[in-house]
């Protein structure tokens, strides 16, 4: 909700301890509204320390467009967790805590949760770097930090600012997260789950270090002779794909709105002699598998596969994982290769494209207990009425949605079934939509509302049958979809316009 009154507008309601003067008024027949009580100076709060954390800046930005005015907190944490706090004047008496992405490194914006009147937190993750960046890993502090820590501590310096800045505390504390900042939110849930009312897990990576390796494993296939997967060949084998299986639905739309139904097989594109532009060489076909195939650990599944769909789009694989042709120059690579060299061997001189992880299991295993969120257990957020919204593209070239589907279904059984699980978590895939936004499919959704929804009413995100809508540049709706709570999925009635969410039910598969 956006609060459209001015600071000055804003009534609370009386206090339970009344001032000896009102109850004198109270008592004499007279009534009067309070005001509230004023603002603590934006700039008190320079220089100050609050526990560990040292605040550096403190300054009140003026409102401009949909911006409320607020005052910018900025501060740091040893050894190096930056944070910052914005605590707009017009309140709407919430605190929303936005995740970041990658190694994180940088503080995310939160222009999106202040403009809606939320006191919003953000951080680095405990370092400073460029997001592919996970040299910072090597210090132990730092490596914690990023793996479980930094919302946790920075969250109650952040709460002292907003009781401090307004004389009163949050009614709701809600995160939201997505990739890195999903993984930050599932650590949330599994490890802290006293932190926050409601929590919203875009696109998790929370498989984190299984994921890397993954990525790893995909680039070493990439970068042998001949195996490269250039445009031209991710377009023939999207094209493939949709032929197979777009109708699926109901509808040939570019869209799979059940990527598990299409079982397809690469090698159908297989050359019968020498390579041309309409099929896949042998060595190419394997990379496909590869991609498609799960990722393996001493014979056990760490990684599941990525389900069909998006190859051929612009930000798809040819940006995460083929490089366009130059596996080296992929964002798969970037990470992996991090992931190797500072997070598992601790060797900045290593080199990636020779590792073996079944040589490094003890390793691995110590690095996954310490940052992937890989727990389904969720009974101590349950206990504590936490409501979760998982959320995941289902063309995600960066993670795949089977993954998420698979934690769920996880969660579920550890929470003793489904209509126990129904009472804390749902999860929404989104057909067609790319890495956290983007793609063929509709990607924008108000999950904030639909988990207010749930924690202050009691009203489930499925309930309210939530509608997923695609926006061109110009802000013009094109698309439009029902959001289908898992496993179900929207298809097509067989009649209507196809580019709205009104000619398509969610059915089970």
């Amino acid at each position: 909700m956006t609060p459209n009154a001015s600071a000055s507008s804003v009534r609370y309601t009386l206090p339970w301890r009344v001032t000896a003067a009102a109850w004198l008024l109270t008592l004499g027949g007279c009534s009067s509204t309070p005001e509230p009580p004023p603002q603590l100076p934006c700039e008190s709060f320079r220089g100050r320390t609050l526990e560990e954390a040292q605040i550096t800046g403190a300054e009140l930005v003026a409102a401009s467009g949909s911006m409320l005015e607020y005052c910018k907190v900025t501060g740091t944490l040893p050894p190096s967790l930056d944070f910052e706090v914005r605590l707009p004047t017009a309140w709407n008496e919430k605190t929303l805590y936005a995740g970041g992405g990658g190694f994180d490194g940088s503080i995310p914006s939160t222009d999106s949760y202040t403009s809606r009147g939320y006191a919003s937190i953000a951080s680095n993750g405990g370092h400073t770097a460029d997001v592919v960046d996970a040299s910072f890993a090597l210090d132990a502090q730092k490596l914690n930090d990023f793996a479980y820590l930094s919302t946790h501590r920075v969250l109650p310096i952040a709460k002292t600012l907003i009781q401090e800045r307004y004389g009163k505390s949050a009614r709701k504390t809600y995160f939201e997260g997505c990739s890195n900042g999903g993984r930050e939110a599932l650590i949330e849930a599994q490890r802290w789950p006293e932190d926050f009312d409601g929590i919203i897990s875009r696109a998790p990576a929370y498989n984190f270090v299984e994921l890397m390796i993954a990525f790893n494993q995909i680039t070493q296939q990439l970068v042998k002779p001949g195996a490269h997967l250039p445009p031209e060949k991710l377009r023939l084998l999207g094209k493939a794909v949709l032929d197979a299986c777009d109708a699926k639905d109901g509808v040939a739309d570019g869209i799979l709105s059940l990527s598990s139904a299409c079982q397809f097989d690469p090698s159908v594109l297989q050359c019968a002699g020498a390579d041309q532009d309409d099929c896949l060489t042998a060595v190419q076909v394997s990379s496909a598998k590869t991609i498609y195939s799960p990722t393996l650990l001493n014979g056990t599944v760490i990684n599941p596969g990525w389900p069909a769909g998006g190859e051929a789009d612009p930000e798809g694989w040819g940006v995460w994982l083929t490089g366009d042709g130059n596996a080296i120059l992929s964002v798969a690579n970037f990470f992996g290769s991090s992931m190797v060299k500072y997070f598992i061997t601790r060797d900045p001189n290593f080199d990636p494209l020779t590792f073996e992880p079944n040589a490094w299991q003890s390793r691995i295993n110590e690095t996954v207990a310490l940052v992937s969120a890989n727990n389904p257990d969720l009974g101590r957020f349950r206990a504590r009425s936490g409501k979760l919204i998982l959320w995941h593209g289902g063309a995600d070239p960066a993670i795949s949605e089977t993954g998420t589907a698979e934690y769920y279904k996880r969660v579920v059984q550890a929470a003793g079934g489904q209509a126990a699980a129904d009472a804390f978590v749902e999860y929404f895939p989104a057909p067609g939509v790319n890495h956290c936004g983007g793609g063929a499919g509709a990607d924008t959704v108000d999950l904030l509302t639909a988990l207010e929804n749930w924690v202050e009413k009691g009203v489930a995100p499925s309930q309210a049958k939530l509608v997923a809508t695609k926006f061109n540049q110009t802000g013009a709706s094109v698309l439009s979809r029902p959001l289908c709570k898992y496993p179900r999925y929207p298809r097509y009635k067989g009649t209507g316009d196809i580019h709205s969410a009104d000619s398509f039910t969610c059915v089970d598969p």
